[in-house]
């Protein structure tokens, strides 16, 4: 039977009291338009425009930038599943009737605003935003509007909402008064009805000529009345959050230098606010800014974790190296960021955070130097920003992007970052079991499920919660943790999974939001030794077998599985040819072929695919690679004769399996077989080396080479026997290679206290199973028992938000002896009161 022993008496250590977190990056539309709850979309008319520093093809689909790195733009309207959702429009999200529009760059708002709208209405003209897939309205709600607007001669603007069938829900009247200047226009509109597929329309009665140079819609009601949307918050806040790590992510670094985050730019009136372009394919008019990053703290108890630019930027991006007036420059941005939250009013950016209505200083507990940046050039950045920052708020806990304690420099907590499949996540609960604790802190600032068999499925939140509950083991060394990315609008996905999903009406959080819940909700006060005996399992696998090459003409033949003669189910790269039982791999025309619907899109990328920007990934025009026949079986034998010259290579891959997913960044949108989206496992040769490679979740994991007997121009005999356990690798009927997965257990646990509270959080992996748990102090029997417990494919949706959800019940039976059986795949607490 498993085992768990609880020791009260043994306390290791306090628990971290920040070590549940968030982290807000804008990423799928998760500012503008999400917790930020702007109606109108391009409300500054500036979508369009192509970002700093990149350059567009011919139709405007793809932005390039400096380095070559491409992505979707379709005319600003971002990805190409979100532009194929509305009707083609020269000015996102606005469309005219009776009107023509035209972006003008000259006569803008302010120095900040880069286009406005010149709109010329004929008699009963019209012009309207159909906001974010529609424009969400309730019953007896408010709606503050915001217009800046020029016009020579006085007009009368009508402003309504109004739903897809022309039902008006609210209609008001303002008017221009005309002139040279700019004149602010605001008026408040109230729902008659509820309608989420509603537009905002602004028509004039007479012919006219009006320039619009901001608008804005938002609701009257927000969060603590503080402007962001309530649902939303309120949804984030039930995950017991201690620290909010904001703005990013990958948009600090920004693509270009030109779309690099400047603190600068997220502060003072929406309108001043320069727009940005983000690498998640869309502007945003940074409404979500940083006072109103403070201020969600302060109004929810969370700490401060800003994030500064260090002088460089996306190095997964082709990145650039800012010269060294530049870097200074982001530097005064890093401490003006520290003076806006921490200085006096009185300070020059203290004075701008009380006219923003905060006279006193804000929190700032934390502050990143950098994101996900590394190397010498980062070291030399880093250690620059440290030195100044320290100096000038030594107060401030400062984390750096990578362990530069390692290279001598001064480290107080280092990031580390995870993204990897569920199986990664199981075999490292003890990962930080052997840290030094000399060394710096530890801040998980990025980490999910997002490879595998499903989508943001029970089986993710189950993976995560055992990891988490190692770092539970760990918390005096691991002090935060937040799970990434968090918000996902579901109209506008880039990247999946997310913690959050919401639509323009509706919010959902997928299993692992439960989980963290959870976990976060039960912490107790100081960490209990604990001793756990369960069973142990490997990890299981299943997909087809494959043969690739970068050499056509590798010839081979009688291929089976499990003894069995099998066909080729599809060529992913290249093509073959057959004669008498023999076939050959031959390049294909097109061997690199991208999907989707775009093919500027599709080329660009597949040619900075082919330009071997990506280390350690075969993508050179003369990849040959077939998966044979076999379908999703997980313990087999492939075996096949191959022909070999000295120069050749080839790799045999095992549980070749293309998750029926989209998870992990979305650069580009490709359903079908790569090499970036096939999980398997490989045995590589290339002349008489042997390479075992780790799984592909983790392939830079330590990789097993040896010495192999080819034969060369004769047919060779390989085979892999791949089972639960592992693989084996044999040549001529010889074994010359195994590999051998990490096993898991079935039963993980952890253990606090708080008082005379014991919690007890109990992970079961697999089937329903007795555990039978040994206090060393006596309780109660009735105690409170919390579960999260479903099928490993169970996913919750907007039509059933709490498919997977946490059930409280109270239980009796427990004892310093006692058996409490955990459902299948089941995350649990129990919490007894001592005796």
């Amino acid at each position: 039977m498993n085992e768990v022993k609880v020791y009260t008496k043994k306390v290791r250590f306090p628990v971290s009291e920040d070590l549940y977190g968030l982290f807000f990056e804008d990423i799928n539309r998760a500012g503008d338009g999400g917790i930020y709850p702007e109606m109108i979309r391009n409300r500054s008319f500036e979508d369009s425009l192509i970002p700093g520093g990149c350059t567009v093809d011919e139709e405007h689909l793809v932005y390039i930038n400096r380095g070559g790195w491409p992505g979707c733009f379709n005319h600003g309207e971002g990805m190409d599943e979100w532009a194929e959702k509305v009707p083609y429009t020269p000015i996102p999200g606005w469309y005219s009737e009776g009107a023509e529009m035209d972006l003008d760059q000259g006569d803008t708002l302010n120095d900040k605003r880069k286009a406005s709208l010149l709109v010329s209405f004929t008699p009963g003209g019209r012009i309207w935003n159909i906001g974010y897939s529609g424009v969400s309205v309730t019953e007896n709600a408010s709606y503050d509007m915001i217009m800046f607007v020029k016009t020579a001669y006085p007009a009368m603007l009508s402003i309504s909402l109004e739903g897809p069938d022309g039902e008006v829900f609210s209609k008001e009247n303002v008017s221009a008064s005309g002139g040279p200047g700019w004149q602010k226009l605001e008026l408040r509109l109230t729902s008659a009805g509820t309608c989420h597929d509603a537009k905002t329309v602004i028509s004039c009665p007479v012919a006219a000529e009006v320039r619009f140079g901001y608008t804005s819609l938002l609701p009257e009601d927000t969060f603590c009345g503080h402007g962001l949307r309530k649902d939303i918050v309120e949804a984030l806040m039930a995950t017991h959050p201690k620290f909010l790590r904001y703005p990013g992510g990958c948009i600090v670094e920004g693509m270009s230098l030109e779309t690099a985050m400047r603190f600068s730019n997220t502060i003072g009136d929406p309108w001043e606010r320069p727009s940005h372009s983000l690498m998640w394919h869309y502007r945003t008019t940074n409404g979500f800014g940083y006072h109103e990053f403070l201020q969600l703290c302060e109004d929810t108890g969370m700490a401060p974790l800003y994030v500064c630019n260090v002088g460089m930027s996306c190095q997964a991006r082709v990145s650039e190296l800012f010269d060294e007036e530049t870097v200074d420059e982001f530097l005064q941005e890093a401490l003006g960021a520290l003076e806006y939250a921490l200085g006096p009013a009185d300070s020059r950016y203290g004075a701008m955070r009380a006219a923003a209505g905060h006279p006193e200083p804000f929190c700032m507990k934390y502050f990143e130097i950098g994101n996900e940046n590394h190397g010498p050039e980062y070291n030399e950045r880093y250690e620059k920003f440290y030195k100044a920052l320290k100096e000038a708020y030594p107060d401030v806990i400062y984390i750096s992007n990578t362990h530069t304690e390692q290279d001598g420099l001064p480290t107080e907590m280092a990031d580390e970052h995870y993204y990897s499949a569920p199986e990664f996540f199981m075999e490292n609960d003890n990962r930080f079991d052997s840290y030094d604790r000399n060394g710096p802190d530890i801040f998980l600032g990025e980490y999910a499920v997002n490879g595998g068999n499903t989508i943001a499925s029970m089986e993710c939140a189950l993976a995560e919660s055992v990891f988490l509950a190692g770092v539970e083991r760990n918390q005096d060394i691991v002090k935060l943790t937040a799970y990434a990315p968090l918000l996902q609008n579901s109209d506008y996905t880039a990247w999946r999974p997310n913690l959050v999903v919401f639509n323009n009406h509706e919010v959902y959080g997928i299993p692992s939001y439960h989980a963290i819940s959870l976990m976060a909700e039960n912490r107790g006060k100081q960490v209990l030794e604990t001793e756990t005996v369960s069973g142990r399992v490997p990890p299981v696998y299943f997909g087809s077998p494959g043969i690739m090459s970068s050499h056509p003409g590798i010839e081979f033949r009688n291929v089976r599985v499990n003894g069995e003669p099998v066909g080729i189910s599809q060529m992913v790269y290249g093509g073959v040819s057959e004669e008498d039982g023999t076939y050959t791999l031959i390049k294909a025309d097109n061997p690199h072929p991208m999907t989707g619907k775009n093919p500027v899109w599709n080329s660009t990328f597949g040619e900075f695919m082919a330009s071997g920007y990506f280390p350690g990934m075969i993508v050179d025009g003369n990849v040959c690679w077939a998966v044979f026949d076999g379908g999703d079986l997980e313990e087999y034998t492939f075996e096949a004769e191959i022909r070999l010259d000295k120069d050749d290579d080839v790799t045999l891959s095992v549980w070749n399996h293309h998750p029926e997913t989209d998870a992990g960044c979305n650069e580009p949108k490709d359903p079908r077989w790569n090499v970036r989206s096939v999980r398997n496992q490989v045995w590589r040769i290339e002349g008489r080396k042997g390479t075992l490679e780790a799984p592909s979740y983790r392939r830079n994991g330590d990789a097993v080479q040896v010495d192999l007997d080819v034969r060369y121009g004769e047919f060779n005999q390989f085979r892999i026997v791949a089972k639960h356990e592992g693989y084996d690798c044999f040549l001529n009927g010889r074994l010359v290679q195994s590999k051998k997965h990490t096993l898991h257990d079935t039963v993980y646990a952890v253990a606090t206290g708080d008082g005379d509270d014991l919690i007890l959080k109990l992970i079961r992996v697999g089937e329903a199973s007795d555990i039978r748990i040994l206090l060393d102090s006596g309780v109660q029997s009735e105690y409170t028992l919390q579960s999260l417990s479903a099928p490993l494919d169970a996913v919750n949706s907007f039509e059933d938000p709490e498919n997977v959800s946490v059930r409280t019940v109270k239980a009796c039976g427990a004892s310093s002896d006692f058996v409490f059986r955990a459902e299948e795949n089941s995350v649990n607490v129990l919490r007894f009161k001592m005796i």
